[in-house]
């Protein structure tokens, strides 16, 4: 089939010259140096994934044996990518998922929606007709807050044996099969969980108006991520080379709180979270953060806060221009992402179209190493499988240094 074609080029590539393992590909990349080719990403975090509907019909599309699709993020509704799948792709990056402590309860009194609580108390409802992701429906510490509110609320336990069931083995499995390993985090960033359990429009009052409260609860998050840092690095923190953390500070057209917001109350918080992954998990080891949208402006401030990886390299967004962002910040960091627009080309462009793109990507961004393929932030339910395809073939053809 022409849409398998680019899935058989493997074996004449490696025949021509001597291949790195993928943890070597990706290690020598974030280290300044030029891999053997680009290393990529897909599916291994709640930032690099693939929707279950956007699978299913690449899966159909490909010819590929139905089964039923497995989730590793319920409000995004993003699939586990099929092993074989991967191995196919050659991704060079696993990642690993914990598990929840508390299965999600769907309420049976919500007769046309899905409804459940996350163990943060957060709620969270999708219509079950046409519904594609949960939405935030209700924060368990909205109105009136103290401190004392803060100190008890049920807060998860981080290093709780649930969490980790099944992920040491698959951790070392990973790391002996040589792929390079991402720890997902326990949860969103900082200041998007503190928007979740105080509800958004509360907390962003409460950086203004009761900073103290706000940092409260920051600080109770920061407690909690230090924990199973702690706790994963006692399981399996040889095979890692990254934890998955990230806060979206950016929209489409500027930041969401100012500078001078995020330098008082979030980079100190920041910082305390990237000194304490490098302490905790063993070289070599690198600080990969996520953050959407225009965020230009504060990539200098991540960097001083210990960033070394930036995801996802929101093109769309205002200011993040990659010839500009590689020209910056290129010698300082390292690019994750960024591989092809997700939110105008690749839903809506020609195959065509999408291979130009990631082409027009791949040429900003790769130079001198430094950079993992990958699309910007998640594939999306409207995406065409013949464009995904395309994205792919395209990164196979641009891929060798």
């Amino acid at each position: 089939m022409e849409q398998l074609r680019f899935l058989t080029r493997t074996i004449q590539e490696r025949s021509r010259k001597k291949m790195m393992t993928s943890s070597e590909r990706v290690i020598a990349t974030l280290e300044g140096e030029t891999p053997d080719r680009i290393p990529c990403d897909l599916g291994s975090s709640f930032v690099t994934g693939i929707t279950k509907i956007a699978y299913e019909n690449l899966s159909n599309y490909l010819g590929r044996k139905a089964r039923k699709t497995a989730l590793y993020d319920t409000v995004q509704q993003l699939a586990v990518v099929d092993e074989e799948l991967l191995k196919e792709l050659e991704v060079d990056v696993r990642g690993l998922i914990p598990n929840m402590v508390r299965k999600h309860p769907v309420l049976e009194e919500e007769e046309n929606c899905d409804v459940f609580t996350d163990e943060w108390g957060v709620h969270w409802k999708k219509p079950k007709d046409g519904g594609l992701y949960f939405d935030l429906v209700k924060s368990p510490l909205s109105g009136e807050l103290t401190e004392d509110d803060i100190e008890r609320h049920p807060w998860p336990d981080p290093q709780a044996p649930a969490l980790f069931d099944g992920l040491r083995e698959k951790a070392l499995q990973y790391y002996e099969d040589g792929y390079a390993v991402i720890l997902e985090s326990l949860c969103a960033g900082i200041f998007e969980m503190s928007c979740r359990i105080r509800g958004y429009e509360q907390f962003y009052e409460d950086l203004l108006i009761q900073p103290e409260l706000a940092c409260r609860l920051m600080d109770k998050l920061v407690e909690c991520k230090i924990g199973f840092y702690e706790k994963a690095a006692e399981l399996f923190g040889e095979t890692i080379q990254f934890v998955r953390e990230g806060d979206d500070i950016g929209s489409q057209e500027s930041l969401l709180i100012s500078p001078a917001l995020y330098r008082n109350y979030l980079k100190p918080r920041h910082q305390r979270l990237f000194e304490a992954q490098k302490e905790i998990f063993p070289a070599p080891f690198c600080v990969f953060f996520h953050s959407d949208g225009a965020i230009y402006e504060l990539i200098p401030d991540f960097i001083e806060a210990g960033l070394e990886v930036l995801n996802p390299v929101q093109v769309a967004g205002a200011g993040m221009s990659l010839t500009r962002l590689k020209t910056e910040f290129g010698k300082k960091i390292s690019f994750w992402g960024g591989g092809v627009d997700t939110q105008h080309v690749l839903p809506r462009s020609t195959p065509a179209e999408v291979k130009e793109d990631v082409r027009k990507r791949i040429k900003a961004l790769a130079p001198e190493g430094g950079y993992i393929f990958g699309a910007i932030h998640n594939i999306l339910a409207d995406v065409p499988p013949e464009n995904v395809i395309a994205m792919w073939e395209a990164f196979r053809e641009m891929r060798a240094y």
